[in-house]
């Protein structure tokens, strides 16, 4: 099992599953414990546990989960996750609009592929109590929240100003090899928000950007995803 890539002072970037860089989670270092940035699969439980005691910690040290969004590879391990933490389990922070998912007050955002769509009705997302509901401009461990809807509706992307780490979550993403927006437009709810969403972060102050799905791009990140908006054909 491969031990947590250090990002930058205290955040972490782990493999959710057995291939390298195909779910990326983030682990973030603060004074009363771990942060964690999405959940993976559910079979990433025993990943994420062990880059806790490798890093110092253990499960009572995870004290926040935040979900960018509600799709099954970022919340999958949520439930494996708060059940294994005892008696003080983390909290669950996410955006106002994935709240409402989670809470059951508001039915998931759907593919508009109608294939995928189909497909997406026989996955619930995980029902639990959001502790926390961020909007525009706030800051979970560091890191402003960023929203990019297209994706899902309320999906979110992170931004560390003091050092320029992005992490994207699937704004954009690789599946398999190409980084594309929003990774698959059969992914997305809303391809062309999704598109127009990739763009704006352009315009972010950043220098290192870190995929959902996909590489660390530390050299000419901004241009790489600059091309991947430039190919994109959402319509």
């Amino acid at each position: 099992m491969s031990r947590p890539e250090k990002l930058a002072e205290g955040v972490y970037r782990v493999d959710a599953i057995g291939i390298p860089r195909a779910v990326n989670v983030l682990l973030i270092r603060e004074g009363d414990g771990f942060t964690l940035v999405d959940t993976g699969v559910r079979t990433s439980v025993g990943r994420i546990e062990a880059a806790l005691r490798s890093l110092g910690g253990g499960t009572a040290s995870l004290k926040r989960v935040f979900l960018t969004h509600y799709h099954d590879d970022h919340t999958g391990g949520l439930e494996g996750l708060l059940g294994s933490s005892g008696e003080k389990r983390p909290e669950v922070w996410a955006s106002d609009r994935e709240a409402e998912i989670f809470t059951g007050e508001r039915p998931a955002d759907l593919s508009h592929n109608p294939v995928m769509r189909r497909l997406m009705r026989s996955f619930d997302p995980p029902r639990v109590e959001v502790a926390r509901r961020l909007r525009e401009g706030e800051t979970v461990a560091g890191f402003r929240v960023v929203p990019t809807p297209g994706h899902t509706h309320g999906h979110v992307s992170l931004l560390r100003e003091s050092d320029g780490l992005l992490f994207t979550a699937d704004a954009f993403g690789t599946l398999p090899l190409k980084i594309r927006v929003g990774v698959r437009s059969f992914f997305c709810t809303d391809p062309v928000r999704a598109k127009r969403s990739a763009a704006e972060l352009l315009d972010l102050d950043f220098r290192t950007a870190v995929l959902a799905h996909g590489p660390v791009l530390r050299e000419g990140a901004k241009e790489r995803l600059r091309r991947a908006v430039a190919e994109c054909r959402y319509a």
